[in-house]
């Protein structure tokens, strides 16, 4: 057997170093495959898909990454050659799944679609639609439609800030997505949920910052679902709604209200801070996912 693993970088990132040795640990073998190499054909009324011109000789595919800056047009080939190369072998997570994923507005609407929870959202391109929603709600945080790691986003509690911020998006092209502001108890958590079940979870402390991203210097602690079974059963059913095999789902307490909540499903998540503070490593049972896949 052998699985393909696709990302966009010129060097292998440490989740893909994971993937390959688990994959090595389990006698299967691995290609890293650059996203921008493929190309897809049609022939005859066959799809074909191609990498740097050759037949691809894998068996399946984990997708890791499909760029961070690019034009709507790349985005959308990479997409639709990702998708090409999913109607012949199995491709984890499924490209347009992964989709709606990425986009933070699409992937809460099914969620709430689905009667999960999620914070109040609101996404627009009127400067004058955030500002009156700023005032509304009184803090807001104003994060990129598309990102991770807490880069990009802020805390807004004034209104003509929001005005401000917004208009300035607007005038670059972009739309604003602000979610309600949660008063997290201090911490929030990332439950890492592989196939129909959770892998490994963890709870993420910070002190003094409303972020709490490990990239922003939270330190991370593993729990359990005895600790938190509610948690552990969201992030389940948010990873089936959006068709996903593997996600990192990142959950918060609101003090407020007492609730909780989904705040986002990552199809491409990164795990250095998980296998940290669990010692548990994803590859190893995405892997084994992606193989009983084939096998199937």
């Amino acid at each position: 057997m052998k699985i393909g693993i696709i990302h966009y970088r010129s060097t292998l990132s440490e989740s893909t170093m994971d993937l390959m040795k688990a994959a090595s640990e389990q006698n299967i073998e691995t290609e890293y495959i650059r996203v921008q190499g493929l190309d897809s054909y049609i022939k005859g009324g066959d799809i074909v898909v191609k990498y740097h011109d050759r037949d691809l000789d894998i068996d399946a595919a984990i997708l890791r990454g499909v760029g961070m800056f690019m034009s709507l047009e790349v985005f959308m080939k990479r997409m639709g050659v990702l998708e090409a190369l999913a109607r012949k072998i199995p491709v984890v997570n499924d490209p347009a799944s992964s989709v709606i994923a990425r986009d933070k507005w699409r992937s809460l609407m099914q969620l709430a679609s689905s009667g999960l929870p999620v914070p109040d959202t609101m996404v627009t391109e009127n400067p004058f639609t955030a500002m009156r929603y700023t005032a509304r709600v009184g803090r807001a945080v104003l994060k990129p439609l598309m990102g991770s790691l807490g880069l990009g986003s802020a805390l807004v509690e004034d209104p003509d800030i929001a005005f401000q911020l917004s208009r300035g998006l607007t005038s670059m092209g972009l739309p604003s997505y602000y979610q309600v502001f949660l008063d997290k108890p201090g911490f929030d958590l990332r439950v890492f949920v592989v196939g129909d079940r959770v892998v490994a979870g963890m709870k993420r402390i910070i002190e003094g910052k409303w972020k709490t991203n490990i990239a922003q210097g939270a330190r991370g602690e593993a729990i359990s679902e005895s600790d938190y079974p509610e948690a552990f059963k969201l992030a389940v059913e948010a990873v089936k709604a959006l068709k996903l095999d593997y996600a990192g789902v990142d959950l918060a307490f609101d003090k407020k209200t007492g609730g909780l909540f989904i705040l986002e499903v990552n199809a491409f998540p990164q795990w250095h801070g998980l296998k940290q503070a669990t010692g548990v490593d994803p590859a190893k049972f995405i892997i084994r996912h992606v193989a009983d896949k084939v096998r199937k």
